[in-house]
Order: structure tokens, then C-alpha cells, then sequence
């Protein structure tokens, strides 16, 4: 399979602009020439859920390390968050140790070999969007009990065992835990009901007696725990080839489109180790996902793009012009639309190439340095004008949007990091329920004939579903070092397209914009993924900015749900870690009790 030719690029399209030498001029930037290391002065966890975030601050208090720590929260997770059990997934994971040196896990689900294109088209050629969505043929292999297990065996402290780091996942399981009123929002639907209840396991946690739990129930899942027992015990093996696996594939044999998935499918999964993209905004050394997650190299080429507009003189301008002329509409931040214009362009025109040439690099040949590179950088912010550049999105289509994932953001007081995102795609994945936990449906991040997935992204042959293939992923796990390699910043967030988005709007609050970090993850969101060509701004952003991005012909969805749930960790110059869990839904941000 070939690579698209830079030829092909979106933005080189129509253009014949030279290039600013030295890729155009760069932002201001606000560090020191030789920063002071910066030693946490405690360990913190921070993610979607109290009960395990407590988990994770448990192992690191009893001496554990940061990926001790976020494999025992993520096990944890795949407990007390059933919508996003990861043991039915994947992810993928992004390290920086004290000594210096990165690594990046890819546990991202793959397509079983005996899957073909043909599967899920009809009779005419087009995709069937329901067979990828809520039918067998939606499960990739899962990633996740293999990737936990490869986590903690390359790079843990060794104080504990794989079974130590899951047996406070077990115990959940096994005693249970109150639900809280957003899971049981969800038992209480028809459509989750109908799936769940036809699983005698299900049926008998969620719904006891044929009664949905309500908020203050108590959740046991003893099936569950039963799979974590063999999961530690075993090891992957005791998964993969054991009675979950053979579980796994009686369960997607069923049914009018049953799977092609086998146990040697399982029984060959393997994560993968891959070099971490690594980028520079402002000083700070930025560390990240590189594909099959496409989040990474969006978030790299849009900070690149964005540091050579000034954002610091725009903003003083507009402070200066509130103060001689005061409205009361200003933007707390001295946002305006002039800035917010060149935010949603460089978005649009990232997104455009994620779906003209990014993939599973096992596959195809992903063109990351000219995309990442000064020619590219170029001549994408050349191409961005006075006025919305809405006609990107004729070359793609729209559709629904929705998502389950969650993440873990972890730092110890050794100086090590760890930034790890999990999904099942959708929430509740593909709804089908196998030895205690619920399946995904990824191959729906699949570009199928160019129609849009269930986010509203298309993609190119480079994401063509092929069987062993991994999905393209937007999940976007980061960690942001000063240039001595101390960890200023641990960041991640669920939301399907918007995490990059997510994570990308934080990122500018606190490194360019100078907002402490919780006032940056509350604040309001803007996403463009170039297809629908309109942007989404959450409620709270000023009406004044918002009509003057109108007059430069922007669509806009105004007031639309909030989304995403950025997990975030900053370090300040003394040491002193600063977590935020997202209020957008409910999770914890937890300390050490003991400094270091």
C-alpha cells in the first residue's frame, strides 16, 4: 500500500506561496535558558474515578513507581467504570523515566485475520455503519490485558508482582462499590438493557432480580473477578488463551454477522513498543503518541503552526484596547477572535491530513517528518487568511459523534510519568458481554469507501481495515518536560475526535497563555475536526468573540454538551504537583500523603 506523495497534500493545494524561511516567525516564548530541575516533591494519580485513583496512590505510597501505579489504576478502572472496561480494549501509554529517556506502548486493538472489507459492505459496494457498531464484526482483539502485563514487565519497579498491581481490581470486583448516578442513567436505558440482559453475567451484576441498579447500589461482579483472577495468576497467556479468550470467540460466533475472530487471534496478540513523537512548543520538550493514535501528530503540527502567529501581542493588544475602552465582553484570558480563527484553521487543516495519510504505520508508510517538519509548518500557516477556510470540509463527509474512553495521568515523587489512555471506542463498546466484561467495537475507526465513522471521521487507504491492522486512534497521551527533562506537565483526556482537541486547549491555556491548570481544564472548548465544517464552542465563551469569528464566515455550533474529561498533572517550579480531574465528569485527583 502506497503512501499518499506530499503532492497530495490539502494545504499545498492551490498554493503556490513561497515559504517563510525558518518556518515564518516564532511566538515569543516564556521560559529560562537553563531551567532549574524541578523534583516533585509527591507522587499524585489522577482519573475518572475516586476508588481508583486511591488505588494508584496506594501502590505509590508502598513504594511503587508511576507505571506501577497507573497499571493498578487502569485495572481498577475496568471495574468501576463498566462503560469503559478496558480488559474488552486497548490503548496505548507514553512513559518519561528520571533518567531521561521515553517510551510509548501501543496496545491498540487489531483486526482478526480472517476479516475482509467485503464483510461490511452490501450488495452495492457501500459500508453498512451498524455491522461496525453493535455486531460481532465490530470487535478488534484486545489490547489492553496484554499491554497492562507489557507495561508492568518492561518498565515497573518490581516491588510488586503483576498479581499485587490487580488484586485491589479483584477485591472491587468481588465486594463491590456504590454506582454513582451517571451508570445508573445508563442501566436504566432500553437499549443497554435489551443488550446486557441477554448475558446471564450481566443480566445478574446490572440487573439483579431484572431490576436496573440505581445510584447507591452496590455493583458486584463476580465474573469479572474471576477473569482478573486468571489475568494474575496467568499472566496474558491465562487471557488470550485460556477460558476468556475461548469465551471471547463463542461469544462473536454468534448471531446473523458473527466474526471471523479465532483463537489464534488471540492467542498471537502482542503490544507494541514505538518510538514517541517528541516536539517543541514555548521551551518545553513535548512527548506524545505516534500512530496508529493520530493525536500526537495533530497535537505536534498544530502547536507548530500556532507558535509562529503572535498570540502574545494579539493578546496584549486586546487587554490594552479593554482597559482604554472598557466593555465588559472581553475574554478573561484576552482571547479574541482574530486568535481563535488562527486555533480552528490550524485544527481544520491537521485534520484534513490525518485522514489523507495517517494509519497503522505497520502498514503504510506515514509521511510524520514532513508532516511534523518546518516545510509543512510553513506552509500551512501561510495558507490560513483573514477568513475561514470552511471548503476543506467538501472533501470529506459528517456523522454522529460519541465515545467511551477514559485516561490516567500519573507522576511519582521520583521524577518518573506516565500518560495512559484506554478505550473501548463507544460506550459500552459494541454492547456484547463476554466473561465479565464488554467487548469493543474499534473497527469502526476503520475508513470504510470514505464514509464517515461514528464521529464524524473519514480516512484514506491508509486506514483501510486489513486484517492484523490497528485502527487509527485520536487518543492523545503527553507528557511536557522542561529541555533538563524534569516533567512539568501529565495530560490526557477521553472524547473520541475531541481529545486532541482537549488536550490541545489546555496545553495553549498553561504553556502559552499562562492558566493555572485548573481554571484551563474548566474552561470552555472549541473543536474543528475539518469535517462538518462547522467548530463547536462549550458554553461560556464570549458572545463578542463568537460573532466576530461569524463575520469571518466560521459556522459555528454554538452552546453545544460539553466533552471530554481531561485527567492533568502539573508541576510547578517548587515541586509542588497540581492535579485537575475534569468536573466535566466525575473523577478524583489524588496525592501521596507523604512528601517525598
Amino acid at each position: 500500500m502506497r503512501p499518499f506523495r506530499s503532492s497530495e497534500s490539502i494545504v499545498e493545494l492551490g498554493l503556490s506561496l513561497a515559504l517563510v524561511l525558518g518556518a515564518a516567525c516564532r511566538g515569543s516564548a516564556h521560559f529560562d535558558p537553563e531551567p532549574k530541575p524541578i523534583v516533585p516533591k509527591r507522587g499524585m494519580v489522577v482519573c475518572e474515578h475516586e476508588l481508583a485513583a486511591a488505588v494508584g496512590v496506594d501502590v505509590l505510597e508502598r513504594g511503587g513507581n508511576a507505571i506501577d501505579a497507573a497499571v493498578a489504576t487502569a485495572l481498577a478502572l475496568a471495574v468501576v467504570l463498566p462503560e469503559a472496561g478496558n480488559l474488552g480494549g486497548g490503548g496505548f501509554a507514553v512513559v518519561a523515566l528520571r533518567d531521561g529517556s521515553t517510551r510509548a506502548l501501543d496496545f491498540r486493538e487489531t483486526t482478526p485475520s480472517g476479516a475482509s472489507l467485503a464483510q461490511y459492505l452490501d450488495g452495492d459496494g457501500r459500508p453498512i455503519p451498524e455491522l461496525t457498531r453493535r455486531t460481532p464484526l465490530a470487535v478488534g482483539v484486545p489490547g489492553s490485558p496484554a499491554g497492562l502485563h507489557e507495561l508492568e514487565r518492561e518498565l515497573g519497579s518490581k516491588r510488586f508482582s503483576f498479581a499485587e498491581l490487580v488484586a485491589p481490581a479483584i477485591a472491587l470486583a468481588e465486594r463491590g462499590f456504590p454506582i454513582d448516578a451517571r451508570l445508573a442513567r445508563d442501566l436504566s436505558g432500553e437499549e443497554l438493557r435489551a443488550a446486557l440482559i441477554a448475558d446471564p453475567d450481566a443480566a445478574a451484576a446490572f440487573y439483579p432480580q431484572g431490576r436496573a441498579l440505581v445510584e447507591g447500589d452496590i455493583l458486584r461482579q463476580p465474573a469479572l473477578a474471576r477473569t482478573l483472577r486468571e489475568l494474575a495468576e496467568g499472566g496474558p497467556d491465562a487471557f488470550y488463551r485460556g477460558r476468556a479468550g475461548a469465551a471471547i470467540v463463542e461469544k462473536l460466533s454468534r448471531g446473523e454477522h458473527p466474526s471471523a475472530m479465532s483463537r489464534d487471534d488471540l492467542a498471537s496478540y502482542a503490544p507494541k513498543w514505538r518510538e514517541p513523537l517528541v516536539g517543541w512548543f514555548r521551551g518545553y520538550e513535548l512527548v506524545t503518541m505516534p500512530p496508529p493514535s493520530s493525536g500526537g501528530l495533530i497535537l505536534l503540527q498544530s502547536l507548530n503552526v500556532l507558535d509562529g502567529f503572535p498570540l502574545d501581542s494579539r493578546r496584549a493588544a486586546v487587554i490594552a484596547e479593554e482597559r482604554a475602552a472598557p466593555t465588559g465582553a472581553m475574554d478573561p484570558l484576552g482571547l479574541d477572535d482574530r486568535i481563535v480563527h488562527w486555533w480552528i484553521e490550524t485544527l481544520r487543516r491537521a485534520f484534513v491530513e490525518r485522514a489523507l495519510h495517517v494509519g497503522d504505520p505497520d502498514f503504510v508508510d506515514v509521511p510524520i517528518e514532513r508532516l511534523a517538519g518546518a516545510e509543512w509548518t510553513a506552509r500551512a500557516r501561510i495558507s490560513i487568511g483573514e477568513t475561514a477556510s470552511n471548503e476543506f470540509a467538501s472533501l470529506l463527509t459528517e456523522d454522529s459523534e460519541g465515545s467511551e474512553t477514559t485516561h490516567v495521568s500519573v507522576l511519582d515523587a521520583r521524577g518518573n510519568a506516565v500518560s495512559l489512555t484506554t478505550t473501548l471506542n463507544s460506550s459500552y463498546g459494541s454492547r456484547l458481554f463476554a466473561a465479565g466484561f464488554l467487548l469493543n467495537d474499534e473497527l469502526d475507526d476503520f475508513a470504510f469507501a470514505g464514509a464517515a465513522n461514528q464521529y464524524g471521521l473519514v480516512g484514506s487507504s491508509a486506514n483501510a481495515l486489513a486484517p492484523g491492522k490497528r485502527p487509527l486512534s485520536t487518543m492523545t497521551p503527553t507528557i511536557v518536560r522542561q529541555s533538563d527533562g524534569s516533567v512539568v506537565l501529565v495530560i490526557g483526556s477521553p472524547g473520541g475526535p475531541r481529545i486532541v482537541t482537549s488536550v490541545l486547549g489546555v496545553m495553549l491555556r498553561v504553556l502559552a497563555f499562562g492558566e493555572p491548570l485548573d481554571a484551563a481544564v474548566r474552561a470552555p472548548r472549541v473543536h474543528q475536526q475539518a469535517a462538518p465544517a462547522e467548530s463547536s464552542f462549550e458554553p461560556g465563551w464570549s458572545p463578542r468573540l463568537l460573532d466576530g469569528l461569524e463575520r469571518r464566515g466560521h459556522a459555528l455550533r454554538r452552546d453545544v454538551t460539553p466533552w471530554g474529561s481531561v485527567q492533568a498533572i502539573h508541576v510547578g517550579r517548587d515541586g509542588e504537583p497540581i492535579g485537575a480531574s475534569d468536573p466535566r465528569r466525575p473523577g478524583a485527583a489524588l496525592s501521596t500523603r507523604v512528601k517525598r
